[in-house]
């Protein structure tokens, strides 16, 4: 998996260190053992990966989701699609991210070299406008403000942990092996959805792939994530319309249907509820940035 692995290095201070880490692997079996180099909270952008933790214990990472890792933990990555993906990764200083962790969760104090408890957390809008800005500001600034980017990296951490705790909350009781069943169900659900998510799906269709009922199915899926499968899949097509207005994408209605979109006005519609601006302002504000020139 190394060799298929590209960091790129956006910002380092005492206190956090933001990276770009682009995968190619190809679809196929697990990596071999890696292990995390840093406490860090993981944002997948593009494509799709499943962390193995354990051969019981595994997660489906896509943009919509936030990963955590421990420095110093196990696991093996594989992908189920083609393509590899693409994420940014947040390294944070111990000290400092035990101390705020222990603020929610006394009990961390206990374990400090293990500070996350949970694997993963939503990625609502607010998390991925935060970090599309973060990254605007690091790739297009030619003065970086440590102070306002570290505020940022603190402020993603903290939504992050948030987002995790409240969805760890005690639910009603359920067999393990139905619990599992019903997570196995909601991961290739994700799966599909993040490999055909420019595709006109009908929940039959998407039942048919991951081998549910339809009503079973859209029931779960809604339980588990809070979410109807129909919103996670507009979730899917916006944040990639953020990814390729980063790019500079000039057709925004060429954009829209690309993504999946019935129309430029749909797409807008979509862009605006979900981020709170239209997505032509973001791409004029990007357009505006002077760009940072690497020697």
């Amino acid at each position: 998996m190394i060799d298929y692995l590209s960091a790129r290095t956006l910002f380092r201070s005492p206190l956090v260190a933001v990276y770009d880490i682009d995968c190619s692997a190809p679809r196929g079996d697990r990596s071999a053992e890696e292990f995390s180099s840093g406490h860090s909270v993981v944002f997948p952008r593009s494509g799709v990966f499943i962390k193995h933790a354990s051969k019981q214990d595994q997660l489906v990472a896509e943009c919509t989701r936030v990963l955590f890792f421990n420095r110093d933990e196990s696991y093996r990555v594989s992908h189920p699609v083609a393509d590899g993906d693409s994420c940014t990764s947040i390294h944070f200083s111990q000290s400092p991210l035990v101390d705020f962790v222990s603020s929610v969760d006394p009990s961390i104090e206990d374990s400090p070299d293990r500070p996350f408890r949970s694997l993963a957390g939503d990625c609502p809008a607010s998390i991925a406008l935060n970090l599309h800005r973060l990254r605007q500001l690091l790739l297009n600034q030619r003065q970086m403000d440590r102070l306002a980017i570290e505020e940022i990296c603190a402020s993603l951490l903290a939504e992050s942990v948030e987002n995790a705790n409240q969805r760890d909350v005690v639910r009603q009781p359920i067999r393990a092996v139905t619990r599992q069943a019903h997570r196995e169900l909601v991961d290739a659900a994700r799966v599909v959805l993040a490999r055909r998510f420019r595709d006109k799906l009908s929940l039959g269709e998407l039942a048919r792939a991951v081998f549910s009922s339809p009503f079973h199915l859209a029931r779960i899926f809604h339980r588990e994530t809070g979410l109807s499968l129909h919103r996670q899949l507009t979730r899917f097509r916006l944040r990639h319309a953020l990814e390729r207005l980063a790019d500079g994408k000039p057709d925004l209605t060429m954009l829209a249907l690309d993504l999946g979109f019935s129309s430029h006005a749909h797409f807008s519609h979509a862009f605006r509820r979900e981020f709170g601006s239209a997505p032509s302002q973001l791409r004029s504000s990007q357009k505006n940035s002077p760009r940072r020139h690497n020697t």
